[in-house]
Protein backbone atom coordinates (compact mmCIF):
# COMPACT_ATOMS: atom_id res chain seq x y z
CA UNK A 1 0.00 0.00 0.00
CA UNK A 2 2.84 2.37 0.88
CA UNK A 3 4.50 1.67 -2.47
CA UNK A 4 1.28 2.49 -4.33
CA UNK A 5 0.83 5.74 -2.42
CA UNK A 6 4.44 6.70 -3.14
CA UNK A 7 3.94 5.99 -6.85
CA UNK A 8 0.73 8.07 -6.91
CA UNK A 9 2.50 10.95 -5.17
CA UNK A 10 5.34 10.94 -7.71
CA UNK A 11 2.85 10.77 -10.59
CA UNK A 12 0.90 13.71 -9.18
CA UNK A 13 4.05 15.80 -8.84
CA UNK A 14 5.12 14.99 -12.38
CA UNK A 15 1.65 15.87 -13.66
CA UNK A 16 1.88 19.28 -12.01
CA UNK A 17 5.21 20.16 -13.62
CA UNK A 18 4.87 22.57 -16.55
CA UNK A 19 7.32 21.71 -19.30
CA UNK A 20 8.17 24.66 -21.51
CA UNK A 21 7.65 24.15 -25.21
CA UNK A 22 10.76 24.02 -27.38
CA UNK A 23 11.36 25.96 -30.57
CA UNK A 24 10.59 22.83 -32.60
CA UNK A 25 7.08 22.64 -31.13
CA UNK A 26 5.96 25.88 -32.80
CA UNK A 27 3.72 26.92 -34.37
CA UNK A 28 1.20 25.04 -32.26
CA UNK A 29 -1.58 23.31 -34.18
CA UNK A 30 -3.65 22.81 -31.03
CA UNK A 31 -4.00 25.29 -28.19
CA UNK A 32 -5.73 24.37 -24.89
CA UNK A 33 -8.81 26.31 -23.88
CA UNK A 34 -8.83 27.91 -20.44
CA UNK A 35 -12.48 29.03 -20.50
CA UNK A 36 -15.48 28.50 -22.76
CA UNK A 37 -17.85 31.43 -22.20
CA UNK A 38 -17.60 35.10 -23.15
CA UNK A 39 -14.31 35.89 -21.41
CA UNK A 40 -11.75 38.36 -22.74
CA UNK A 41 -9.22 41.17 -22.05
CA UNK A 42 -7.40 38.97 -19.52
CA UNK A 43 -4.14 39.79 -17.75
CA UNK A 44 -2.04 38.28 -14.97
CA UNK A 45 -1.60 39.37 -11.38
CA UNK A 46 2.05 40.30 -10.67
CA UNK A 47 2.61 37.05 -8.77
CA UNK A 48 1.07 34.99 -11.58
CA UNK A 49 -1.42 33.32 -9.25
CA UNK A 50 -4.55 35.05 -10.52
CA UNK A 51 -6.00 36.37 -13.76
CA UNK A 52 -8.20 39.43 -14.04
CA UNK A 53 -10.61 39.52 -16.98
CA UNK A 54 -13.97 40.61 -18.33
CA UNK A 55 -16.72 37.99 -18.31
CA UNK A 56 -20.48 37.89 -18.84
CA UNK A 57 -21.04 34.64 -16.96
CA UNK A 58 -22.84 36.39 -14.09
CA UNK A 59 -24.76 38.86 -16.25
CA UNK A 60 -23.34 41.89 -18.06
CA UNK A 61 -19.68 42.53 -18.85
CA UNK A 62 -17.98 42.75 -15.45
CA UNK A 63 -14.51 42.42 -13.98
CA UNK A 64 -13.79 38.92 -12.64
CA UNK A 65 -10.89 37.19 -10.91
CA UNK A 66 -9.83 33.66 -11.85
CA UNK A 67 -7.35 31.42 -10.05
CA UNK A 68 -4.60 30.81 -12.63
CA UNK A 69 -4.45 27.13 -11.64
CA UNK A 70 -8.20 26.59 -11.88
CA UNK A 71 -9.31 23.44 -13.67
CA UNK A 72 -12.99 24.42 -13.75
CA UNK A 73 -12.94 26.23 -17.13
CA UNK A 74 -13.64 29.45 -15.26
CA UNK A 75 -16.72 28.21 -13.42
CA UNK A 76 -15.15 29.19 -10.10
CA UNK A 77 -14.16 32.74 -11.04
CA UNK A 78 -15.59 35.53 -8.90
CA UNK A 79 -17.10 38.83 -9.98
CA UNK A 80 -15.65 41.94 -8.31
CA UNK A 81 -17.53 44.79 -10.03
CA UNK A 82 -21.27 45.40 -10.09
CA UNK A 83 -23.85 47.94 -11.22
CA UNK A 84 -25.51 48.84 -14.51
CA UNK A 85 -22.37 49.92 -16.40
CA UNK A 86 -20.35 47.58 -18.60
CA UNK A 87 -16.66 47.19 -17.82
CA UNK A 88 -13.61 46.60 -19.99
CA UNK A 89 -9.80 46.27 -20.08
CA UNK A 90 -8.81 45.46 -16.48
CA UNK A 91 -5.12 45.69 -15.59
CA UNK A 92 -3.39 44.74 -12.35
CA UNK A 93 -0.97 47.24 -10.80
CA UNK A 94 2.66 46.04 -10.59
CA UNK A 95 2.54 46.22 -6.77
CA UNK A 96 -0.47 43.87 -6.82
CA UNK A 97 -2.66 46.17 -4.72
CA UNK A 98 -4.98 47.70 -7.32
CA UNK A 99 -6.78 47.07 -10.60
CA UNK A 100 -7.47 49.71 -13.23
CA UNK A 101 -10.40 49.19 -15.58
CA UNK A 102 -12.77 50.95 -17.94
CA UNK A 103 -16.40 51.64 -17.04
CA UNK A 104 -18.80 52.57 -19.86
CA UNK A 105 -21.55 54.90 -18.72
CA UNK A 106 -23.85 56.94 -20.96
CA UNK A 107 -21.79 56.00 -24.05
CA UNK A 108 -18.67 57.45 -22.41
CA UNK A 109 -15.69 55.31 -21.37
CA UNK A 110 -13.77 56.39 -18.27
CA UNK A 111 -10.85 54.93 -16.31
CA UNK A 112 -11.51 53.70 -12.77
CA UNK A 113 -9.26 52.19 -10.11
CA UNK A 114 -10.17 49.82 -7.28
CA UNK A 115 -8.45 47.65 -4.71
CA UNK A 116 -7.58 44.16 -5.94
CA UNK A 117 -10.57 42.72 -4.05
CA UNK A 118 -13.02 45.09 -5.78
CA UNK A 119 -13.38 47.53 -2.88
CA UNK A 120 -12.89 51.32 -2.86
CA UNK A 121 -13.76 52.04 -6.52
CA UNK A 122 -12.54 55.49 -7.62
CA UNK A 123 -13.01 57.33 -10.91
CA UNK A 124 -9.78 58.63 -12.45
CA UNK A 125 -10.80 60.38 -15.71
CA UNK A 126 -13.56 62.99 -15.97
CA UNK A 127 -14.66 64.82 -19.12
CA UNK A 128 -11.68 63.73 -21.20
CA UNK A 129 -13.68 62.14 -24.04
CA UNK A 130 -13.38 58.39 -24.54
CA UNK A 131 -10.69 56.74 -22.38
CA UNK A 132 -9.68 53.11 -22.83
CA UNK A 133 -6.96 50.45 -22.32
CA UNK A 134 -5.40 51.53 -19.00
CA UNK A 135 -1.94 50.19 -18.20
CA UNK A 136 0.30 50.96 -15.23
CA UNK A 137 3.69 52.58 -14.87
CA UNK A 138 6.19 50.16 -13.30
CA UNK A 139 6.06 52.01 -9.96
CA UNK A 140 2.21 51.87 -9.89
CA UNK A 141 1.99 55.66 -9.56
CA UNK A 142 0.52 56.54 -12.97
CA UNK A 143 -1.84 55.09 -15.56
CA UNK A 144 -1.02 55.07 -19.27
CA UNK A 145 -4.19 55.14 -21.36
CA UNK A 146 -5.71 55.89 -24.76
CA UNK A 147 -7.91 58.97 -25.06
CA UNK A 148 -9.87 60.99 -27.63
CA UNK A 149 -9.58 64.05 -25.37
CA UNK A 150 -7.09 65.87 -27.57
CA UNK A 151 -9.17 65.38 -30.72
CA UNK A 152 -12.50 66.39 -29.17
CA UNK A 153 -15.06 64.11 -27.61
CA UNK A 154 -16.39 61.26 -29.73
CA UNK A 155 -19.49 59.76 -28.19
CA UNK A 156 -19.95 56.40 -29.90
CA UNK A 157 -17.97 53.83 -31.81
CA UNK A 158 -18.45 53.72 -35.58
CA UNK A 159 -18.22 50.00 -36.26
CA UNK A 160 -16.92 48.63 -39.53
CA UNK A 161 -17.17 45.13 -40.98
CA UNK A 162 -13.63 45.21 -42.30
CA UNK A 163 -11.96 42.40 -40.35
CA UNK A 164 -8.50 43.79 -41.01
CA UNK A 165 -9.19 46.69 -38.64
CA UNK A 166 -7.85 45.24 -35.42
CA UNK A 167 -10.24 47.05 -33.13
CA UNK A 168 -13.03 47.56 -35.64
CA UNK A 169 -13.58 51.17 -34.54
CA UNK A 170 -12.95 54.34 -36.50
CA UNK A 171 -12.55 56.01 -33.13
CA UNK A 172 -8.98 54.63 -33.05
CA UNK A 173 -7.95 57.17 -35.71
CA UNK A 174 -8.51 59.94 -33.13
CA UNK A 175 -6.88 58.31 -30.11
CA UNK A 176 -3.65 59.50 -28.50
CA UNK A 177 -1.68 58.34 -25.47
CA UNK A 178 -1.53 60.09 -22.12
CA UNK A 179 -0.66 59.36 -18.51
CA UNK A 180 -2.45 60.50 -15.37
CA UNK A 181 -2.08 60.14 -11.61
CA UNK A 182 -4.48 57.89 -9.72
CA UNK A 183 -6.30 60.90 -8.25
CA UNK A 184 -7.01 62.26 -11.74
CA UNK A 185 -4.38 64.99 -11.59
CA UNK A 186 -1.35 65.80 -13.73
CA UNK A 187 -2.62 64.69 -17.15
CA UNK A 188 0.39 64.43 -19.48
CA UNK A 189 0.00 64.05 -23.24
CA UNK A 190 2.48 61.71 -24.92
CA UNK A 191 1.49 61.49 -28.61
CA UNK A 192 -0.07 63.63 -31.32
CA UNK A 193 -1.87 62.78 -34.54
CA UNK A 194 -4.08 59.87 -33.44
CA UNK A 195 -4.00 56.15 -34.15
CA UNK A 196 -2.22 55.10 -30.93
CA UNK A 197 -3.71 52.17 -28.99
CA UNK A 198 -2.83 49.12 -26.85
CA UNK A 199 0.14 50.81 -25.20
CA UNK A 200 2.25 49.57 -22.28
CA UNK A 201 5.43 50.55 -20.47
CA UNK A 202 8.46 48.31 -20.73
CA UNK A 203 9.30 46.55 -17.44
CA UNK A 204 12.06 49.12 -16.80
CA UNK A 205 9.74 52.04 -17.62
CA UNK A 206 12.06 53.41 -20.31
CA UNK A 207 9.92 52.65 -23.37
CA UNK A 208 6.30 52.44 -24.50
CA UNK A 209 5.19 49.64 -26.79
CA UNK A 210 2.02 50.29 -28.77
CA UNK A 211 -0.07 49.52 -31.81
CA UNK A 212 -0.20 52.28 -34.44
CA UNK A 213 -3.09 52.52 -36.87
CA UNK A 214 -2.59 54.61 -39.98
CA UNK A 215 -5.55 54.22 -42.32
CA UNK A 216 -6.00 50.49 -42.91
CA UNK A 217 -2.44 49.71 -41.81
CA UNK A 218 -1.93 48.46 -38.24
CA UNK A 219 1.62 47.91 -36.95
CA UNK A 220 3.64 47.54 -33.76
CA UNK A 221 5.72 50.58 -32.76
CA UNK A 222 8.13 51.39 -29.93
CA UNK A 223 8.94 54.83 -28.50
CA UNK A 224 10.80 56.32 -25.58
CA UNK A 225 8.64 56.77 -22.48
CA UNK A 226 8.34 60.50 -23.21
CA UNK A 227 7.05 59.91 -26.75
CA UNK A 228 10.21 60.53 -28.79
CA UNK A 229 11.91 58.23 -31.31
CA UNK A 230 8.76 56.32 -32.23
CA UNK A 231 9.68 53.61 -34.74
CA UNK A 232 8.12 50.66 -36.55
CA UNK A 233 8.86 47.10 -35.38
CA UNK A 234 6.47 45.33 -37.78
CA UNK A 235 8.50 45.95 -40.92
CA UNK A 236 6.41 45.28 -44.03
CA UNK A 237 3.58 43.53 -42.15
CA UNK A 238 0.44 45.68 -42.17
CA UNK A 239 -1.92 43.78 -39.85
CA UNK A 240 -0.26 43.48 -36.44
CA UNK A 241 -1.79 44.31 -33.08
CA UNK A 242 -2.14 43.64 -29.35
CA UNK A 243 1.57 43.85 -28.45
CA UNK A 244 2.76 42.85 -24.97
CA UNK A 245 6.14 42.58 -23.24
CA UNK A 246 7.92 39.47 -22.01
CA UNK A 247 8.71 39.68 -18.27
CA UNK A 248 12.37 40.47 -18.94
CA UNK A 249 11.56 43.10 -21.59
CA UNK A 250 13.62 41.34 -24.24
CA UNK A 251 10.75 40.04 -26.39
CA UNK A 252 7.32 41.10 -27.60
CA UNK A 253 4.33 38.83 -28.11
CA UNK A 254 1.61 40.04 -30.48
CA UNK A 255 -1.07 39.01 -32.98
CA UNK A 256 -0.65 39.04 -36.75
CA UNK A 257 -3.30 38.49 -39.40
CA UNK A 258 -2.36 35.52 -41.60
CA UNK A 259 -4.27 33.02 -43.73
CA UNK A 260 -6.06 31.54 -40.71
CA UNK A 261 -6.90 34.94 -39.23
CA UNK A 262 -5.09 36.39 -36.24
CA UNK A 263 -2.42 34.11 -34.81
CA UNK A 264 0.18 34.74 -32.13
CA UNK A 265 3.75 35.71 -32.97
CA UNK A 266 6.81 36.72 -30.99
CA UNK A 267 9.77 38.94 -31.87
CA UNK A 268 12.77 40.50 -30.20
CA UNK A 269 12.31 44.01 -28.83
CA UNK A 270 14.10 45.47 -31.88
CA UNK A 271 11.69 43.73 -34.30
CA UNK A 272 14.09 40.95 -35.31
CA UNK A 273 13.63 37.20 -34.90
CA UNK A 274 9.91 37.04 -35.73
CA UNK A 275 8.42 33.58 -35.04
CA UNK A 276 4.89 32.25 -35.31
CA UNK A 277 3.65 30.57 -32.11
CA UNK A 278 0.14 29.43 -33.06
CA UNK A 279 -1.37 28.02 -36.23
CA UNK A 280 -4.59 26.72 -34.71
CA UNK A 281 -8.34 27.02 -35.18
CA UNK A 282 -9.83 30.35 -34.16
CA UNK A 283 -8.35 33.84 -33.98
CA UNK A 284 -6.00 34.77 -31.15
CA UNK A 285 -5.87 38.27 -29.66
CA UNK A 286 -4.44 40.17 -26.71
CA UNK A 287 -1.63 37.72 -25.74
CA UNK A 288 -0.03 38.18 -22.32
CA UNK A 289 3.13 36.51 -21.01
CA UNK A 290 2.92 35.14 -17.46
CA UNK A 291 5.18 36.88 -14.91
CA UNK A 292 7.40 33.80 -14.65
CA UNK A 293 7.76 33.60 -18.45
CA UNK A 294 6.34 30.06 -18.64
CA UNK A 295 2.88 30.62 -20.12
CA UNK A 296 1.12 32.79 -22.68
CA UNK A 297 -2.52 33.69 -22.09
CA UNK A 298 -4.67 35.07 -24.89
CA UNK A 299 -8.17 35.70 -26.10
CA UNK A 300 -9.58 33.29 -28.67
CA UNK A 301 -12.39 33.90 -31.12
CA UNK A 302 -13.82 30.50 -31.97
CA UNK A 303 -17.59 30.74 -32.20
CA UNK A 304 -17.61 32.98 -29.13
CA UNK A 305 -14.85 34.82 -27.29
CA UNK A 306 -12.98 32.88 -24.62
CA UNK A 307 -9.48 32.39 -23.23
CA UNK A 308 -6.66 30.07 -24.30
CA UNK A 309 -3.33 29.33 -22.63
CA UNK A 310 -0.19 27.51 -23.74
CA UNK A 311 3.45 26.99 -22.77
CA UNK A 312 5.73 29.82 -23.84
CA UNK A 313 8.81 29.09 -25.94
CA UNK A 314 11.95 28.52 -23.89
Amino acid sequence: MLTILKFMTIAFLLYGISVLATVEDFPLKRVPQLTYLVDYEASWSPDGRQIVLISNRHGGMKVHILDARSEGSGSDMRQITSGMNEDDSPAWSPDGRQIAFVSVHGDVSDIFVMNADGSDVRQVTYGLGQNIHPMWSPDSSRILFNTTHFAGQIQKDDKTSDQKRLIGERRDDSIDLATIRLDGSDLQRITRGGGYTYASFSPDGMFILHRRQQGEVSQIFLMNAGGSSDHNLSGASSTDGWPSWSPDGKQIVFSRHVEKGFQIFVMNRDGSGVRQLTDAAGEFTNPRWSPDGKKILSGRRLGGISLAIFDAPN
